[in-house]
């Protein structure tokens, strides 16, 4: 199981996780400077005898697109809301980005409660189930928890544990084998070596892998999974993969490892976007951040069958983006406004071959309608 991450800034992840790990994610000079997380952080852990895998991302508004990159819909969400601060900024947008990126399932933890009174405690857990209903975290666990005190943080590791022992196992491993690349770089005497999230199929060691960037085909030389050993890797996991043939000039987040014939990068694709509340009307060739998996991408909304898209509402629209994706059907993409200030909105991918001409024609809005992605 992964767990990711998620919460306003200095609301404690990057303690919970120090806690959990003994390991110190914040592994940038810049960011023990700063006291600041401001790139993707991994860490793994034995709980309870399960294998666990951490994604520490940053909290400050100016890195959700790191933030974003470290996301997958497989993970296990634990959003942490400090007890002094309560709800604020991030904490909204992440739980909305969590939802947007198709998350299903986690656990809250009430952090710094060492420094409020139990009333405060209270106040804020209410405050919690006020901004977490309706979502997917709806009846979510909350954890009173300090990493001062160490209150809270064997009853989290509790859960952890017993959230990674009933996980199902993914059962997708007969279709295509996808690793979103997030992290690039070279071990010493065996080359280069990328991470990951294994997004569809599987892949062994020794298997031939194409890359998307590029085209280049490339074979799988080692393995590591939750930071150990393996012959295969498969959906739901985080992967390290040394490759045999790849230069690591070039590689970089981003970009795909793909099995070999399945290579097909786009420009432009149609998606069911979910308009998130409090946000104005999506207007026609609005230009737009689109991130995919570990991607990003400046692109622009072309609306198909309104004029606008109000917020809290839905509707099928075409994105044409400046460079291509490795997009497929049931993907979810989320967009950003193009000052980078606020998440407007994502969902699913329902087509990667949309035409150029006659996209509003009664037949193709028929079939859109009637696509299924996440079925």
């Amino acid at each position: 199981m992964i767990v990711a991450l998620a919460g306003h800034v200095d609301h404690g992840k990057t303690s919970i996780v120090r806690a959990l790990t003994g390991v110190d994610t914040d592994r940038l000079a810049e960011e023990k400077r700063r006291g600041l997380t401001i790139d993707l952080g991994f860490a793994y852990a034995d709980l309870g005898g399960v294998r666990a895998g951490f994604v520490d991302v940053p909290g400050h508004h100016r890195f959700i697109h790191n933030m974003v990159a470290g996301i997958a819909d497989h993970q296990h969400a634990l959003l942490a809301i400090a007890a002094d601060d309560g709800v604020m900024p991030q904490t909204r947008e992440h739980l909305e980005i969590l939802e947007l990126l198709g998350v299903q399932t986690g656990v809250v933890a009430m952090t710094k409660t060492d420094r409020v009174s139990p009333d405060r405690c209270a106040v804020v857990e209410g405050d919690i189930r006020a901004l977490t209903a309706g979502t997917f975290l709806r009846n979510a666990e909350i954890i009173r928890v300090s990493t001062t005190t160490g209150t809270g943080l064997a009853t989290l590791e509790r859960h952890l544990a017993r959230a990674a022992r009933t996980t199902p196992a993914c059962d997708d491993c007969d279709r295509p084998f996808r690793l979103a690349v997030d992290r690039v770089f070279s071990v010493r005497g065996s080359g280069t070596v990328v991470t990951g999230a294994v997004v569809a199929g599987q892949a062994r060691v020794g298997d031939p892998v194409v890359l998307a960037s590029s085209g280049a085909r490339l074979r799988v030389r080692g393995l590591r999974v939750r930071d150990q050993a393996a012959e295969q890797c498969r959906r739901g996991d985080r992967a390290g993969v040394n490759l045999a043939g790849a230069p690591s000039a070039g590689l970089a987040r981003g970009d795909w490892l793909l099995r070999p014939g399945h290579r097909e990068p786009v420009a432009n694709f149609a998606m069911r976007l979910r308009v998130l509340p409090d946000r104005p009307p999506l207007k026609h060739n609005t230009p737009l951040h689109v991130h995919h998996a570990s991607g990003h991408h400046r692109g622009r909304a072309l609306l198909i069958d309104s004029a606008s898209v109000p917020a809290n509402a839905t509707a099928n629209i075409d994105v044409v983006c400046d460079s291509a994706l490795h997009v497929k059907v049931g993907d979810r993409v989320l967009l950003r406004a193009h000052d980078r200030q606020r998440t407007l909105g994502g969902g699913p991918v329902l087509d990667i071959a949309p035409p150029t001409k006659r996209r509003r024609h009664p037949v193709r809005l028929a079939r859109l309608a009637a696509v299924r992605p996440d079925d």
